[in-house]
């Protein structure tokens, strides 16, 4: 009796080492991402955020750019920061450089 105790859990370690291996127990992170694909259509940065291109000058930073085109914040600085860089494939605001043209995002 023990013995056919220890088969049949040694066969359910071995079903679930093969079924972790072969399906997987959580989802793939690539997985999600190409099922959600297939549910909406393909958009472009253009079409999701409007921007603007500026050259940056001596002492603009962002901040004072955004604050300059619109006249004053109007979204968290958290967000014109994630923006800029979707916008500039994921350039950091602090790698900015003087004489460099940027995508700004524009808010309404």
């Amino acid at each position: 009796m023990k013995r056919l105790l220890l088969f049949l859990t040694a066969c359910f370690f071995g079903f679930i080492v093969y079924f972790d291996l072969t399906t997987g127990t959580l989802p793939a992170m690539g997985i999600v991402a190409v099922e959600k694909a297939k549910e909406y259509p393909r958009q472009t940065i253009k079409e999701v955020l409007p921007y603007k291109q500026i050259t940056v000058k001596p002492g603009d930073t962002l901040l004072t750019i955004v604050e300059r085109e619109e006249g004053s914040l109007q979204v968290a600085i958290e967000t014109v920061v994630a923006d800029f860089q979707k916008l500039n494939k994921g350039l950091r605001p602090q790698d900015m450089q003087i004489g460099e043209t940027y995508k700004i995002p524009v808010y309404e």
